[in-house]
C-alpha cells in the first residue's frame, strides 16, 4: 500500500484513539464508537506490520467496544446506570493479574505460527505481555473499574519502543498522550470512586 495512504490511516487512528481515551476519562459513552474507528484501522496497520499480538488486541478491542458500549448504556430498574466507577476488590486484583499471567503463554503459543521468523523471543514476549495487559484493561474499562487506568499506563509505556521499532512514529506520540490522559483519568475517576466489597 502507498506510504501516504498508510500515513493518513495512521493519523486517523491516532487522532480517533486520543479522542476516545479523552472521552473515557470524561466517562462519555461516545468513547466506544470513536474508539471502534481507531481499533479497526489499528487492526489493519498492525497486521500489515506483522504485529499479530497487537492486531489481536485491536480485534478484541472492537468486540469490547461493542460490549462496553452496551454495558455503559444499561440501566437498572430505577433508571440509574448499571455500572458506575468503582474499584476492584483484592480478589478482583488477583484475578486481573492472574489473567495477564495466564494469557501470556496462551497468546504466545496461539500466535507463534504467525510470528515473523526474525522476531526475537524477547520482542514476542513483550508484545504478548502488552497484549495480555490490554485485554484485561479493556475488560476492566467496560466495567468502569479504576484499575483499568493502571493496566493502560503500564501497557502504553511498553508500546512506545514496540512502535518506534516498527517506525510508527505518530503512534509514539499517541502513546505519550495515552499515558498522560490515563493518569488524568485515574485521578478523575478516583474522585467518584465507589468501593467494591
Amino acid at each position: 500500500m502507498n506510504i501516504d495512504v498508510l500515513f493518513v490511516l495512521e493519523l486517523i487512528a491516532v487522532v480517533s484513539g486520543i479522542v476516545s481515551v479523552w472521552l473515557a476519562k470524561k466517562e462519555s459513552v461516545l468513547l466506544y464508537p470513536i474508539g471502534s474507528l481507531s481499533v479497526i484501522i489499528w487492526f489493519y496497520l498492525c497486521y500489515n506490520s506483522n504485529l499479530f499480538g497487537q492486531s489481536l488486541v485491536n480485534f478484541f478491542f472492537l468486540i469490547m467496544n461493542i460490549y462496553g458500549w452496551y454495558n455503559w448504556l444499561r440501566k437498572k430498574e430505577d433508571d440509574s446506570n448499571f455500572v458506575n466507577v468503582s474499584s476492584n476488590s483484592f480478589r478482583d486484583n488477583l484475578i486481573s493479574i492472574g489473567a495477564v499471567v495466564l494469557l501470556i503463554p496462551i497468546l504466545y503459543f496461539g500466535l507463534k505460527p504467525f510470528q515473523a521468523a526474525d522476531n526475537s523471543l524477547f520482542f514476542v514476549l513483550v508484545e504478548m505481555f502488552i497484549t495480555a495487559m490490554n485485554f484485561v484493561a479493556m475488560w476492566l474499562m467496560a466495567w468502569k473499574r479504576i484499575e483499568n487506568w493502571i493496566f493502560w499506563i503500564i501497557a502504553d509505556i511498553l508500546c512506545i519502543p514496540l512502535f518506534v521499532y516498527n517506525e510508527y512514529y505518530l503512534s509514539v506520540v499517541q502513546f505519550v498522550f495515552f499515558i498522560v490522559i490515563a493518569f488524568m483519568g485515574y485521578y478523575q475517576w478516583k474522585k467518584q470512586l465507589i468501593p467494591i466489597k
